[in-house]
């Protein structure tokens, strides 16, 4: 009788299965890995805009401008990364600004709170939000930044952050959840 090398079918079956099952199970894990960073590279201008901020209270005495508006980007001196877009050209210090994840606004005129968004789907979505202290849209909030969730997606996305309910929060952006991530 001669020695057979090589697999038989029912071995490469049960090396397919599990290779499936593995990748079904780490599949899920590295997309959050991967949201979780793109999420995380956001932070350092979030504080930027948020430090900014405070250090324009401290040489003005106060988050608005003295015809009663909240100062710009340029004031602030925060400027978007390099390599995001505003249309077609580089965002420098517009108040809207975006890559292929974020969109991105400074909305100087109205409240002077800085969002970034993501879209998983239209109804799956979720806002890192950073409000001023003397917030007067969002109940709650004020002074915080947030992550800002509607849907399943986004709501895995902010627990993932570590981000805590924040119990009785308004907010303007129809999120089912708000979770305090500072």
């Amino acid at each position: 009788m001669k020695n057979k090398l090589g697999f038989t079918l029912i071995e490469m079956l049960v090396v397919v299965l599990i290779i499936g099952i593995l990748a079904s199970i780490a599949l899920p894990q590295y997309q959050m890995a991967v949201t979780k960073a793109k999420v995380a590279s956001m932070m350092p201008l979030m504080r930027r805009f948020k430090d900014a901020l405070a250090e324009y209270k401290l040489q003005h005495g106060s988050y608005r401008t003295d015809d009663g508006k909240n100062p710009t980007a340029d004031t602030l001196g925060v400027y978007w990364p390099s390599d995001w877009k505003n249309g077609n050209k580089p965002c420098g210090n517009s108040d809207y600004c975006k890559n292929n994840y974020w969109m991105c606004f400074y909305n100087e005129e109205r409240t002077g709170h800085v969002y970034c968004s993501h879209d998983f789907s239209n109804d799956d979505y979720f806002l890192i939000m950073m409000y001023q202290p003397d917030e007067n849209i969002a109940e709650g909030v004020q002074g915080m930044m947030t992550c800002e969730a509607a849907g399943t997606e986004s709501n895995k996305v902010c627990k993932a952050l570590g981000g805590k309910v924040v119990d009785g929060a308004s907010t303007n952006y129809g999120a089912d959840t708000v979770y305090k991530l500072n």
